[in-house]
């Protein structure tokens, strides 16, 4: 028992001189000392907060034109094909011209033929009518040689619709392309027999495309025209572009039940038909207050976030808003400009007191510098 009582005793003055120790620390407000959490800190600052509507689009061509046959015949020869760059103008296909340089002739002849006709037939009208004053012709005579030459006038007006056809005939034996672009598809070989709306070629425009994007149905009330548009092609391996929704289209997209809006753009290069984009509509753009994300902190009464004020943490109940991977707007609970706790904030609670590593950092090269 007496050595027991020997141990106690010791036990006590070694608490007791810790103690005393303890008082005279804390008898120094302005230095937290080791026991004061470490943390780092950030300012809330006041930025532009975009609400986004994030979805996965799909390029298409502003122009697909299918180029057919325009008139019928044999093809004699062709000068594109399939992966080929073509402009405006440019010769694709040869159909025979042959029965349409026919069709013209027989035209040109035709209306010659009817010219001098009505050449004939007006001066045999004028002597009619002088004969007709000195009463050697009746009446129904004269109306009858008016009525042929108008017979002839109308043949001679349908004889020159039947040449401008002819020649336009004749034209359209040479297709051109209608507009700049790449052949798509090929769909025809020489020697082939084309009539008036067969398929020759599928034509797409690389220059001028359009990105449709498909939203879920709930989302069509928050999407406008004229809301701008981020994009960003996986493999083209360029930067961001940017437009504008052009249109939305006013039906739902088949099973998927979705609502697609339309953005028209440039190619800023190596986008191609068929392509796929990442695509965030900016529905809002409004400034707010925000702070990193890792400085939220969930308690039971609801998100946190720790405000330093003269190395001690205030608990401030937060109202958030739009959240990002790294930045968390905050809508009521946080001004511009206050500190925050950023790592370590997880294990602070209202009124702990706190030290930073900038302020480690700064005793540290202070000893050095005593040193």
């Amino acid at each position: 028992m007496p050595w027991n009582r020997l141990v106690c005793l010791c036990l006590a003055v070694t608490v007791l001189a810790a103690c005393s120790g303890n008082g005279d620390d804390d008898g120094d407000d302005g230095d937290r000392g080791p026991d004061a959490a470490l943390i780092t800190t950030e300012t809330a600052q006041t930025r532009t907060v975009e609400i986004l509507e994030r979805t996965i689009g799909r390029i298409t061509s502003r122009s697909t034109p299918s180029i057919a046959a325009e008139v019928s015949g044999q093809i004699l020869e062709i000068h594109a094909d399939a992966g080929d760059r073509v402009e405006r103008g440019d010769l694709l296909i040869e159909i025979d011209p042959e029965p349409y340089q026919l069709a013209e002739a027989s035209a040109a002849t035709e209306i010659r033929r009817l010219e001098v006709t009505i050449r004939n037939q007006e001066r045999e009208l004028g002597r009619n009518r002088e004969l007709l004053e000195d009463g050697f012709v009746t009446r129904s005579m004269v109306d009858n040689a008016e009525a042929e030459l108008e017979g002839s006038q109308e043949q001679l007006q349908a004889a020159r619709v039947q040449l401008e056809t002819a020649q336009r005939d004749l034209r359209k034996t040479r297709v051109m392309a209608p507009a700049d672009g790449e052949i798509d598809e090929r769909h025809v070989s020489s020697g082939d027999y084309v009539s008036p709306g067969d398929a020759l070629f599928r034509l797409i425009s690389q220059d001028l495309l359009q990105v449709r994007l498909p939203f879920p149905e709930t989302v069509s009330r928050r999407l406008e025209t004229g809301q701008q548009v981020r994009m960003r092609a996986p493999l083209s391996g360029g930067g961001e572009v940017e437009g504008e929704i052009r249109d939305i289209r006013p039906g739902l997209m088949g099973s998927s039940r979705t609502v697609e809006a339309i953005v028209d753009v440039q190619n800023p290069g190596g986008w191609r038909e068929g392509g796929s984009v990442n695509a965030d509509v900016i529905v809002i753009s409004r400034d707010g207050v925000v702070v990193p994300t890792s400085a939220l902190i969930q308690r039971p009464a609801g998100e946190v976030v720790y405000v330093i004020e003269n190395d001690v943490a205030h608990a401030r109940e937060v109202e958030a808003g739009r959240r990002e991977r790294d930045m968390t707007e905050i809508l009521d609970g946080i001004e511009d400009g206050e500190i925050v706790a950023v790592d370590g904030a997880g294990f602070l609670s209202d009124g702990a007191d706190v030290r930073t590593a900038e302020d480690d950092d700064d005793v540290d090269d202070d000893e050095q510098a005593g040193r």
